[in-house]
Formats: C-alpha cells, structure tokens, sequence
C-alpha cells in the first residue's frame, strides 16, 4: 500500500514537471513598420502633390518643383509693354505688345543664348564655336585691356596688348582666358622664344586696332545674388551716368577660366542651373556708349545644387 501512495507522488511530480516545460510562451512581436505615404494622397489646398515634390508657387499660379524652376518669374510672359525696356528681368524682346524671354530668333538670351547664322541654331558660345559670335565676343574681350597706356589689336584668335613702358613688348589673350597665353617682351629676334616668334611675325592676319574711346566707366561695388533662386540672380545699381549697358562673367571658383555670358541694358539677371554640383564665381563690368568696359565690379560666389535632368535654358522643347 505503502508503494502505491509513493508510485503516485512520483507521477504527479513528473506530470508537473513536463507539463511546465511543454507551457508555450507568447513570442515577442517586433512593432509594424509604417506604412509609406500614398503619392497622390497628399495634396495640399492648391492640388499639390508634397511626396512629388511639388508646392504652390503664388507668382505663377502653379504647382512646381524647386529644382526644376524658379518660383519668382524670370521670364514674365505675357506682361504688357511698348518696348523691352518695359519689361522685367527674364524678357528679351516685346513682341505684340507682350514681354516675351524669346527673341525673334527663338533664343533664350537671359540663358546667354545668341542666333548663329552660320549654324542657324540657338547656342552659347562658351559652349559652341560660331564665327560671327565668336568675332563679336573676342572684341567685347579686348576692350576690357584698354586704358593705362596700352594698345589693343586682335588678330585672328589672339588679343595682343601692346604696353608703351619701354621694353615692355606684348601679351597675348584668348577668348575667355583673363591670364596671358604669351608675355613677349621687346628683345631681339633671336632672343625671342619661338612662341612669341609665331605670335609676332607668323600669324597669316591683318591685326585690327581696337577703338578703346572715352574713359571707362566707375566699377560696380554692389554685385548681389538672391539665394532662393535656383541658379544664379544677379542684380546690381548703375556705377555712373556713363554706363549704358552691362557685360556678365562667369567663372569657376579658382578662375581657371572667365567666359563672358552676356551682355544687357539691364541690371539683372538670372543664369538657371541644369543639374551638377558646382560653384561658379561671378563679376559685372559697366560699358559706356563707345564700348570702354569699367574695371570688374566685386566677386559672387553661387553655389550650383540643382539635380534637375529637364531642358537647358534656350532650348524650347
């Protein structure tokens, strides 16, 4: 009897015993992730779509994306105007009464697009060789030299800037190029370098004087961007009463290189960015009505962060 009060304290205690270890516990749940937005599914009062990207841009009466245009108009399309002296920064031409940023061409100027003839297209001639731009931009360049006692004259490709300090000689400027690409200074024939000898006397050119006229106007000292802008928006006051338009350059940040980009009668203007990461540096120089350039106004640095992959300006789709 004894046996039997003991056999079962031993299968209560091993029924207690496995039925512990086979209990299941409830597994720790991880939280959900949530759930991504629905494109589409958030639009503001104005019909924007925010997980597109888009915003309400109160100056044009649209939904855009910042990267891919500015919000403030830069070209106002279809403002009222007799001339283009009526018209804001952005316009090129007033056709029909209406501003328009085309030009008869179809050309973006603002953009630093010009006609070439030669190509019949629209194009910027940092970008694109073109004779008669080409021509035009060269000479623009070779006023900038006058004044200071120097004489100027292009020949074919070259600037050459002649000095009247004795034995000074020479130097020799490209389109675009603010540093010298030859200094040849007043030594005998055969101490001249063999550049400097085929700049002098083996260039198949007529060398044209440049007409450098009056005195140049006062520099500009206040050069501005406006940062919201995606690109660059230049504004700046007149130096003096002698200016009667303005010429743009730009350059990259160790002015490497200096293209001029374009020139206007006004004192703005809006060079749009087209994707890249870059900062471009740049100055204004006044032009009075004889062509004389002013010394270069202060430096603007812009930033460029656009990562837009649409149309260049000029390019009409």
């Amino acid at each position: 009897m004894q046996w039997k009060i003991v056999f079962a304290a031993l299968f209560v205690s091993l029924m207690l015993i496995f039925g512990c270890a086979s209990q299941q516990y409830p597994s720790a749940k991880l939280p959900s992730p949530p759930s991504p937005p629905v494109l589409g599914g958030d639009k503001d009062a104005h019909g924007c779509i925010g997980t597109a990207g888009y915003s309400w841009c109160e100056q044009k009466q649209k939904c855009y994306r910042p990267w891919e245009e500015n919000c403030t108009s830069s070209a106002p399309a279809g403002t009222a105007c007799k001339t283009v002296s009526d018209c804001g920064a952005g316009a090129a031409s007033c056709v029909n009464g209406t501003c328009s940023q085309y030009d008869e061409h179809g050309c973006v100027p603002d953009g630093g697009y010009s006609w070439c003839p030669e190509k019949a297209k629209c194009l910027r001639v940092w970008e694109e060789d073109c004779p008669s731009l080409t021509a035009a931009a060269l000479e623009e360049q070779a006023k900038t030299y006058c004044g200071n006692g120097l004489t100027v004259y292009i020949c074919g490709q070259y600037i050459r800037v002649v000095s009247d300090m004795p034995g000074a000689g020479s130097k020799f400027y490209t389109l675009g190029n603010y540093d010298p690409v030859a200094i040849c200074p007043l030594v005998s024939p055969d101490s001249t370098s063999e550049q400097c000898r085929l700049l002098l006397f083996g260039n198949n050119c007529i060398e044209q004087k440049v007409q450098c006229g009056a005195a140049a106007p006062s520099a500009i000292t206040d050069l501005a961007d406006d940062p919201n802008f995606v690109g660059a928006q230049l504004t700046w006051s007149a130096p003096d009463a002698t200016a009667v338009d303005y010429a743009i350059y730009r350059g990259d940040e160790n002015f490497s290189e200096v293209l001029l980009i374009k020139t206007t009668g006004q004192r703005s203007y809006n060079d749009v960015f087209n994707g890249g990461n870059q900062t471009f540096a740049y100055f204004v120089r006044a032009r009075n009505a004889n062509g004389v350039l002013s010394p270069s106004s202060n430096i603007v640095y812009v930033q460029q962060l656009s990562t837009s992959s649409g149309p260049s300006p000029g390019q009409i789709d």
